[in-house]
């Protein structure tokens, strides 16, 4: 476990001056966190700015969605030590003849008797979550969720002790909670692997600590954790971080390597179980089978086909793109633009041409352009580019009409 202080202000946000990522790690380096943290051991990162976090969230937003969420029932959880309330059971029908519920107040009356109040994938819900969910996903190749948890004050405990199959950043918006990490019950568990509670914990923790307002905690997958509020209500928002694993990638290969070739497709000889010639026969041919499989994986293909997956995992990133729309006749040579900055987006070339895919879709150049539209998807983003800025012989004319057709299609914004 490790704890970092800043003193700083908050990093510039908004712009392209700070990543998602750098900005929640700050003042811990990218570098060292990819080194000494990711995925082998937690930790704490206190900044000293209650409103760290607010651009984000805020309680009174938290509010405001809960007065919303007799619309959203199916994305709010009620837990209280442990134990998952249905909402739709706590729902009561307050006027016979019109049939309107209550959730809200069904919800706050849990709250108020101490549970905690769960908004799930609130990334898809609230547009700053969203915002941050794709420019984050897209810097880390990972598919980020963001849940919220609201919690009141009094000692009060959500969730029973536990570990997630997927990393966790916790992002304390408001109050404080306490927490106890327990080590890792297991190490990296994949999906398939879910937490034990039949498991008995350590009697005491390995570590307690106080996340309060503006604070941040990372916990790799595996490490049992519990949360406890204090004296005030605490909101924080969880973010999930679903990465692309290297099983994964092999078990996606050979899966289509088995199904384009019928040699993987063919039964295994019948009454091979009784026979000890077959089993020796099978030994030997499963030989060629491992010999073959190995010779059919290729690792380039293996790679660009990773880089497609992580492409494909965020969502649709179309914000101001009716008014880039609007805007193209007054496009110029001049003009500045620059790619999304919360673009998944991926680049492949054959002797035919270049594509890019993004946003589930693929768009086609012709291959004499390929080292254009590399340099636009590149090195589109940050302080952005020009048409008459692009390198190559494409003439100005022609750069017009590339940059033109990519904000068209939502891959380039106006800057």
């Amino acid at each position: 476990m490790a704890t970092a202080t800043g003193d700083q202000a908050t990093p510039t946000r908004g712009g392209r001056l700070v990543s998602a990522l750098s900005w929640m790690l700050d003042p811990i380096e990218r570098q060292t966190f990819e080194e000494e943290f990711w995925e082998s051991r937690s930790l704490h990162v206190r900044h000293a700015d209650p409103h760290y976090f607010s651009e984000l969230l805020t309680l009174d937003d938290v509010d405001r969605l809960l007065a919303s969420v007799d619309a959203n029932l199916d994305t709010v959880r009620i837990i209280r030590d442990g134990q998952e309330i249905s909402v739709s059971d706590v729902v009561v029908v307050s006027n016979e003849s019109t049939g309107r519920t209550t959730a809200v107040e069904a919800v706050y009356q849990h709250y108020r008797t101490g549970s905690t109040i769960v908004l799930n994938s609130l990334d898809r819900r609230w547009e700053p979550l969203g915002r941050f969910a794709a420019e984050l996903g897209a810097e880390i190749s990972a598919r980020p969720q963001m849940n919220v948890y609201l919690t009141p004050g009094g000692n009060e405990r959500g969730f029973a002790p536990h570990y997630d199959t997927h990393d966790v950043f916790i992002l304390q918006v408001h109050g404080s909670k306490r927490w106890s990490l327990y080590g890792s019950a297991q190490e990296l568990p994949l999906r398939n692997q879910p937490y034990n509670h039949a498991d008995p914990l350590p009697k005491e923790a390995e570590q307690e600590l106080e996340l309060t307002a503006g604070d941040l905690l990372y916990l790799p997958r595996g490490t049992v954790h519990a949360g406890t509020s204090m004296d005030s209500a605490s909101v924080h928002v969880t973010i999930g971080v679903h990465p692309l694993l290297w099983g994964s990638v092999l078990q996606e290969a050979v899966g289509q390597v088995l199904a384009d070739d019928v040699r993987f497709r063919t039964a295994l000889p019948l009454g091979f179980a009784r026979s000890g010639a077959l089993q020796r026969q099978i030994a030997d041919t499963l030989g060629e089978l491992v010999g073959l499989l190995a010779s059919r994986l290729a690792p380039a293909s293996m790679t660009a086909e990773a880089v497609k997956h992580a492409a494909a995992i965020g969502p649709t990133s179309l914000r101001h793109h009716l008014s880039d729309l609007e805007a193209l006749s007054s496009l110029r040579p001049t003009t500045m633009v620059r790619r999304r900055d919360d673009l998944g987006w991926a680049l492949s070339t054959t002797p035919e041409g270049v594509e890019l895919e993004f946003h589930h879709k693929k768009v086609r150049y012709p291959a004499h352009v390929t080292g254009e539209v590399r340099y636009v998807a590149e090195n589109g983003g940050g302080l952005g580019f020009s048409p008459r800025s692009i390198p190559g012989e494409l003439d100005e004319p022609g750069r017009l009409v590339l940059v033109e057709s990519l904000l068209r299609e939502g891959f380039l914004t106006f800057d």
